[in-house]
């Protein structure tokens, strides 16, 4: 230790220490005089400035390099439900939850993860979307772990998701995930009739409600969550135009923002949707448009069961197992496809803000496509 004297007329003590690293750093005191007295305490002072140094030191390293799993999910955490809607979040949390607290990987070790735990834990689900999702939220939460150096190298990046070859059947029953017009109608003609038998008035009255939903799903393209969160204040019937800005968060039971802001957006509609519309504002008395009587917009789940037991009354051809509201929304997107709507329109109308959703997802080859191959190959001219 040495010192020396300032302008001030003070004294200036000055040490080094080597941190947990092997680097050298300076501490300092300053004190009245350069006493003996002051050179004991300065020695006092340093020596404990020192020791609360390199106890910070020691539990950084030890939160670096102890850190559990659990606890850096606390800190990622904390930034990522910043960056998602409510609804999304709630769904991501519970699956950290089963991760965490499920498969006891919380209390783990981050720095000691090894890809073989990981790729075991994906393994143990068997859908394959559901091994895909988790693989997506463990890569992205390990790679802010490395980001804040906790890890040295991202182990969910190693994780495996088997390709699964599809079957003749699953080939036929994916590309039948999809009404044509005429299926359509025919799924119509069904509820009429399975409604105006069902046991009351007040379920009768429901069916209709829910039936128009439908429709109307099928006429613009909508999610779920925006056509039950579409209240008439974003309705203009003259002006034959509804504005999409909100949807309906069916884990929260609330009102929430729509998908992302590409699904925020204005859709033409056409003469039978206006009706549609027209119809429930004369049931309608509430904000929402399609609700049910007690002024709460339809669950999803009972929505695809009417559609099930719809089909399974009207002995439809395609499976009812299959139908659900969002089989509306691609047999929309299809339609459109066919017609030859230019793909740029059909994103905005639809809210898709990766062309690849359009052209992978929705672009279907149903039996009218095939028999316009035919018709092309016979209009060609005769090989000799």
């Amino acid at each position: 230790m040495y010192y020396k004297k300032l302008e001030s007329g003070k004294v200036r003590f000055f040490d080094t220490y080597q941190t947990l690293s092997g680097k050298r750093k300076q501490v300092t005191v300053t004190l009245d005089t350069a006493s003996s007295q002051s050179q004991r305490q300065a020695k006092n002072i340093i020596a404990q400035k020192i020791e609360r140094k390199l106890q910070a030191e020691r539990e950084a390293y030890d939160a670096l390099h102890n850190a559990t799993i659990a606890q850096v999910f606390d800190v990622y955490w904390e930034t990522r439900k910043r960056e998602i809607s409510a609804s999304y979040a709630f769904r991501e949390k519970g699956q950290f939850d089963t991760f965490l607290n499920d498969f006891d990987f919380g209390n783990k070790r981050i720095k000691a993860i090894s890809s073989m735990e990981l790729q075991k834990f994906v393994n143990f689900f068997d859908k394959p979307s559901t091994r895909l999702e988790f693989k997506r939220h463990l890569v992205q939460f390990f790679d802010f772990a490395f980001d804040l150096r906790y890890i040295d190298i991202n182990e969910a990046k190693r994780i495996r998701i088997p390709k699964v070859r599809q079957t003749i059947e699953q080939k036929e029953r994916h590309d039948l995930k999809f009404f044509t017009f005429e299926e359509f109608n025919e799924f119509v003609d069904s509820a009429k009739c399975y409604i105006a038998n069902l046991r009351s008035s007040y379920h009768r009255e429901l069916g209709y409600r829910r039936l128009l939903m439908l429709e109307f799903i099928f006429l613009t393209g909508c999610r779920y969550g925006e056509a039950a969160a579409l209240e008439w204040k974003n309705v203009d019937i003259l002006m034959r135009d509804i504005y999409i800005r909100q949807s309906w968060q069916i884990n929260l039971g609330k009102v929430g923002p729509t998908k992302n802001l590409q699904s925020v957006r204005h859709i033409a509609i056409d003469e039978r949707t206006a009706e549609i519309l027209e119809e429930m504002k004369a049931r309608s008395e509430c904000n929402f448009v399609f609700a049910t009587t007690h002024h709460q917009p339809f669950p999803n789940g009972a929505l695809n069961k009417f559609m099930k037991k719809v089909g399974e009354y009207g002995g439809m051809a395609k499976n009812p197992k299959d139908f659900s509201t969002h089989m509306l929304r691609h047999s929309h997107i299809t339609l459109l496809v066919l017609a030859g709507v230019p793909q740029k329109v059909i994103m905005d109308r639809v809210g898709h803000s990766n062309p690849r959703t359009t052209s992978e997802i929705y672009t279907h080859l149903i039996s009218s496509q095939k028999q316009q191959a035919v018709k092309v190959l016979n209009d060609l001219p005769r090989i000799a």
